[in-house]
C-alpha cells in the first residue's frame, strides 16, 4: 500500500470516529435548547386559542439559530473524545510510532474545519436571516391573527379586540364550553358575562364567530344585572388587518449581501455601523472553526489515563468565553466606539494565534504540553482546597470533643 494511501486511510478513519460523536452533541445540545422554547411557544400559542401548529413552525425556524450555537461546541466535543478514546486505546501511540505527529494527526480535523467553516457562511449569511424573519412573521400571525373559534381550557382567549373568554371546561373539538366566563368592552366599560353553557360556531371560512351563550348572568358597568336564557355574540375577523412588517427591520434578518451593501454606504448615507458589526461578527463565527479545531486537538491528548469531562468543561468554558467577547466587542462596534473590522478580526486573529500556538507547542500526547500544565495546576488548586476542608472538618471535630470533655 502507498504511503498516500495509507495516510487517507487513517484521514478518513479518524473522521469517521469524530463525525457521529460530533452529530450526538450537536443533536443533544439542539434537543435541551429546543425543548426549552418549545414549552414557551406553546404557552404563546394556547394563550391565543392557536393549535401547536405554528408553535412547530416557529420551533423548525429555530433550527438554524440553534445550529450556529452549537456547532462549535459540537465540533470540539467530537475531535476531543475521538482523540482521547484513541489515546486510551493506544491508538495514538500506534500512530506515533508509525511516524505521524500530533500536527499531522490533527490534519483531518483541520479540514473538517474549514468545510464547516463554508457551511458557517451559508447558515449565518443566508439562511439564518430567512429563518429569523419566518419565526417572527409565524408569531406576528398568531398574536394578530383572527381568532379560530377553538379555546383551551383554563385559558384566556382574546376573541377580538374588545373580547376575552375563558372556560372552565371543554369537550374535544374545543367548541362546546362549561361554565364560560367573558369580558366585554365597550364605550362604556366592561360587562362580565357568565353562563353555564357556550357554543363558538365559526361561520363565513372563519371571518365571522358566534358566540352562544345559555342561562347567564350579565353585570353592566354601572353594576346593573341582567339575567339571560339566551345571548349571542358575533365578531368579524377582517383578512389581512394586521400585515407583518417587509424583511430587514433588524440587521440580524439582512444577507451578507445585503449587509454587505449597507456598510459601503450604497442603500442609507451615512452607513450605520451596526451593519458592519454584524456582517464581520457572521464571518469571524465562521472563521474561529479554525482555532476550535486547533484547541480540540491539544485537548484531545493532553491525558491517556483520566477521562475526557474535565477537558470537554475547559474547552466549553473557553468558547463560551470567546463568544461573550465577541458579543461585547460587537455591542461596542454598534455604538461606534471602535472599528468594526479592526475590533473583530483583532480578536479572532488572537484567538486563532493563541490555539494555534497550544497547537504547535504539543508534540505528542506524552510530552510536556500547556494544556498538561494548565491541568496539573488545576490538579494542585483541587487537592489544596480538599486539603484544606479535610483539615477545617478535622478542626470542628476536635474542637466538639474537647467541648464534649469540658
Amino acid at each position: 500500500m502507498s504511503p498516500l494511501l495509507s495516510r487517507r486511510l487513517v484521514d478518513r478513519y479518524l473522521l469517521r470516529l469524530m463525525l457521529p460523536r460530533m452529530g450526538a452533541a450537536l443533536i443533544v445540545t439542539l434537543v435541551a435548547l429546543l425543548l426549552e422554547r418549545m414549552l414557551r411557544l406553546f404557552d404563546l400559542v394556547t394563550g391565543q386559542g392557536a393549535t401547536i401548529g405554528p408553535a412547530l413552525g416557529m420551533a423548525i425556524s429555530l433550527v438554524p439559530h440553534y445550529i450556529g450555537l452549537a456547532m462549535p461546541a459540537a465540533f470540539c466535543i467530537g475531535v476531543l473524545t475521538c482523540l482521547a478514546s484513541l489515546s486510551q486505546q493506544n491508538e495514538i501511540d500506534a500512530l506515533e510510532s508509525a511516524g505521524w505527529s500530533l500536527r499531522r494527526i490533527g490534519v483531518p480535523f483541520i479540514l473538517c474545519a474549514l468545510v464547516l467553516m463554508l457551511f458557517s457562511l451559508a447558515l449565518f449569511g443566508v439562511i439564518q436571516p430567512y429563518s429569523r424573519y419566518a419565526y417572527y412573521e409565524i408569531r406576528h400571525s398568531v398574536l394578530t391573527s383572527a381568532w379560530n373559534g377553538r379555546i383551551e381550557q383554563g385559558v384566556f382567549v382574546e376573541a377580538g379586540e374588545d373580547l376575552t373568554l375563558s372556560a372552565a371546561a371543554i369537550d374535544p373539538t374545543g367548541r362546546v364550553l362549561d361554565r364560560v366566563f367573558a369580558i366585554q368592552k365597550d364605550v362604556k366599560g366592561e360587562v362580565v358575562l357568565t353562563a353555564r353553557r357556550g357554543l363558538v360556531v365559526p361561520e363565513d371560512g372563519g371571518k365571522t364567530v358566534r358566540l352562544l351563550l345559555s342561562d347567564g348572568v350579565a353585570m353592566t358597568p354601572d353594576g346593573g344585572r341582567l339575567d339571560f336564557n339566551e345571548l349571542a355574540l358575533e365578531r368579524r375577523f377582517p383578512a389581512d388587518a394586521n400585515p407583518f412588517r417587509p424583511r430587514g427591520d433588524s440587521e440580524r434578518e439582512l444577507t451578507m449581501a445585503e449587509l454587505f451593501t449597507l456598510m459601503r454606504g450604497e442603500g442609507v448615507l451615512p452607513p450605520d455601523p451596526r451593519y458592519a458589526a454584524e456582517f464581520h461578527a457572521r464571518l469571524i463565527r465562521a472563521v474561529s472553526l479554525i482555532g476550535v479545531a486547533l484547541l480540540a486537538v491539544p485537548l484531545g491528548v493532553a491525558r491517556k489515563r483520566s477521562p475526557a469531562w474535565p477537558r470537554i468543561a475547559i474547552a466549553i468554558g473557553i468558547l463560551a468565553a470567546y463568544d461573550n467577547v465577541i458579543k461585547m466587542v460587537e455591542s461596542m462596534a454598534d455604538l461606534g466606539k471602535i472599528d468594526p473590522a479592526l475590533g473583530l478580526w483583532g480578536l479572532c486573529a488572537g484567538f486563532i494565534a493563541l490555539t494555534g500556538l497550544v497547537f504547535l507547542l504539543t508534540p505528542g500526547q506524552g510530552a510536556l504540553s500547556p494544556v498538561r500544565s494548565v491541568l496539573r495546576l488545576i490538579d494542585l488548586v483541587i487537592g489544596d482546597v480538599r486539603r484544606l476542608l479535610r483539615r477545617s472538618g478535622d478542626t470542628d471535630e476536635s474542637e466538639d470533643s474537647a467541648g464534649a470533655r469540658g
